[in-house]
C-alpha cells in the first residue's frame, strides 16, 4: 500500500525508476545514473537472497536428518506428526515418561493415547540430545530464512524511498517572479 501510494503520487514519467526499484532494488538508481548506490543495493539484495536460500536449505537438511535420526533411534514413525510431537520427542526419553510427567502435572488432556502410533523409546540419552540439537538447528535456520524475506521487502522499500529522494534532490525548480 505504501509503495503504491509513492508511485501514484509521482509524475508518470518518473514512476518507471520507482517501479524498477520495487522489482529489483538498485535498478531504479542505475536508471537515473547513480551507479554507486545501485551497486550497494545489488550487493545487499544478493546477500539477502543467499541468506534466504542457505537458511531454507540448511533447515530442510537438518529437518530430514532429525526425522530419519528419530526413526532410527527412537523406534517411532515420524510420518504425519506435528511439530509439538517433535519437541516432546526431544524432551522425553520415552512415551511412558512423557505421559507420566503429564499425569503428575495434572495435564491429562495433553497426554498421548496408546495405540495411535505415538509411542517411542530412545535407545540412549545421547541420541535424544543429538536429535533435539538437530531439531533446534533446523528451526534456527528456518528463522534466518524468514528474516531474509523481511530484509528483501525492507530493501525494496528503502530502494524506493532512495530513488524518490534522489529524483527530488536532482530536480530543478523553476521560479518566476511577477
Amino acid at each position: 500500500i505504501l509503495s503504491m501510494t509513492f508511485l501514484t503520487a509521482q509524475r508518470s514519467e518518473s514512476s518507471k525508476s520507482k517501479l524498477l526499484s520495487l522489482v529489483f532494488p538498485g535498478w531504479g538508481q542505475h536508471v537515473i545514473g547513480e551507479s554507486k548506490r545501485a551497486k550497494s543495493f545489488f550487493i545487499g539484495e544478493a546477500a539477502l537472497w543467499l541468506l534466504y536460500i542457505g537458511g531454507k536449505n540448511a533447515a530442510d537438511w537438518y529437518e530430514s536428518d532429525y526425522l530419519a535420526f528419530a526413526e532410527l533411534h527412537s523406534n517411532v514413525d515420524m510420518l504425519g506428526k506435528n511439530y509439538l510431537f517433535y519437541v516432546n520427542l526431544g524432551h522425553y526419553d520415552s512415551f511412558e515418561k512423557f505421559n507420566d510427567t503429564k499425569s503428575r502435572k495434572r495435564d491429562i488432556e495433553n497426554k498421548y493415547e496408546e495405540g495411535k502410533g505415538l509411542e517411542w523409546e530412545w535407545d540412549n540419552l545421547n541420541n535424544r540430545i543429538q536429535y533435539d540439537e538437530m531439531r533446534i538447528k533446523s528451526a534456527i535456520y528456518d528463522k534466518y530464512a524468514k528474516f531474509a524475506v523481511s530484509g528483501l521487502i525492507l530493501n525494496r522499500l528503502v530502494s524506493l524511498i532512495d530513488v524518490i529522494y534522489l529524483e527530488r534532490s536532482n530536480m530543478k525548480l523553476e521560479t518566476q517572479f511577477y
